[in-house]
């Protein structure tokens, strides 16, 4: 997973606020419910030493939530004394209830976990007419979940039905039709181009008749056609089985999964052997200080064991605060272990992954150096 999106916030200085909340499912009270909600979150926060600044701009943010904005999928924000600095939605969120943190670091470790089985799918189900698209989370043991939706019409609707019989001017309304089909996929094409700038998806995947696909994978450009994948279940006419599309879908989406994971762990396999991954606390803690690692991995539902000493800079971390004391500009402080290596790993231009429940890592950690470390 990419950490380039919270890069900016783990170089600024702290403190920070990290709030958490737990997707429920939405009801007629929702607002009443979720300023409730934050209402509690902010006397923790306030406890916790919190400046007015910081919590104003939460409250701007939450206190006059939109009923059912935040309520059926988790919501995560980081925020300082210079306002909201990160917010989006917590995918394959789990039933851990809301969270608010007041702390020298912003505290994401539980966002990119949750990130860690889904996968994010643009599905186009498409006719000769043109197609919907749908922004999907995709999560074997969560199911799909779909964020947004759009409908594309194509221009050309009235000669897409294929002319029956021989003859000249058979053949001439068959080219017409062939011609209509291929810029209604134009269309769909542009909507797809858009819709991934906006939604990052890891895989396209292109449902519905088999006229309407092949003339969307035909118009495709390589970078899209590179991630797309062809199913044959989904339909755009009234009555079309929704449950045979997730399902189809769902497979997609794990097979995207376990090949993503594969290829993780035939990195770390292959740069192991040429002395350029790391695994346990100290090689791993030791390869963040220098900027070493490409990829933190660590391991689905288990943290990474222990606390570290964290400076003014990120690269500056320690088990013991008496090394950090002649180098950081302010006083070091004490922090879960995990959240400190992804703050320095992040904030270095480097990525995590979390692997499989069922791996084996030392400490539950290692990584993918840039470089030998020597560890």
């Amino acid at each position: 997973m990419d950490l380039s999106r919270t890069r900016d916030i783990f170089e600024r200085p702290g403190p920070f606020a990290t709030v958490y909340l737990e997707a429920v499912q939405a009801g007629e009270n929702s607002a009443k419910q979720v300023a409730l909600r934050w209402q509690h979150l902010q006397k923790q926060l306030k406890d916790a030493g919190a400046d007015d600044k910081t919590l104003a701009a939460l409250d701007d943010e939450l206190g006059g939530e939109r009923p059912g904005s935040i309520t059926e999928v988790g919501r995560v924000l980081v925020a300082s004394s210079e306002g909201i600095l990160f917010d989006d939605e917590v995918e394959a969120v789990d039933a851990a209830g809301d969270v608010a943190i007041w702390s020298p670091l912003p505290e994401l470790g539980r966002y990119y976990r949750s990130q860690s089985g889904s996968v994010r799918v643009l599905l186009a189900v498409v006719d000769q007419t043109g197609g919907d698209l749908y922004q999907v989370i995709a999560d074997n043991s969560e199911g799909a979940r779909e964020l947004d939706e759009e409908t594309i019409k194509g221009q050309a609707l009235e000669t897409v039905h294929k002319a029956r019989g021989g003859g000249l001017g058979n053949r001439t309304r068959q080219n017409r039709h062939e011609m209509a089909s291929y810029e209604n996929a134009d269309e769909v094409v542009k909507g797809i181009r858009s819709a991934v700038k906006q939604f990052r998806p890891e895989v396209i995947v292109v449902a519905g008749e088999i006229q309407g696909r092949s003339a969307v994978r035909n118009e495709l450009p390589g970078d899209l056609a590179e991630i797309t994948r062809e199913i044959e279940a989904g339909s755009r006419a009234a009555g079309a089985s929704e449950d045979a599309l997730e399902d189809a879908l769902l497979t997609a989406a794990g097979v995207v999964a376990t090949e993503r994971e594969t290829g993780v762990r035939e990195r770390f396999a292959e740069a192991k052997g040429h002395g350029n991954a790391v695994e346990g606390f100290e090689p791993v803690l030791e390869a963040a200080r220098q900027g070493a690692i490409d990829t933190l991995l660590v391991i689905d539902g288990k943290e990474v064991p222990g606390e570290l000493y964290v400076g003014s800079s990120p690269e500056q971390i320690s088990t013991d605060p008496k090394n950090l004391e002649q180098l950081s500009d302010t006083e070091p402080v004490k922090r879960p272990a995990e959240q400190v290596l992804l703050r320095t790993v992040g904030a270095l231009g480097g990525n995590v992954d979390v692997l499989g429940g069922g791996t084996d890592l030392v400490d539950h950690v290692g990584a993918i150096l840039r470089f030998p470390t020597g560890s």
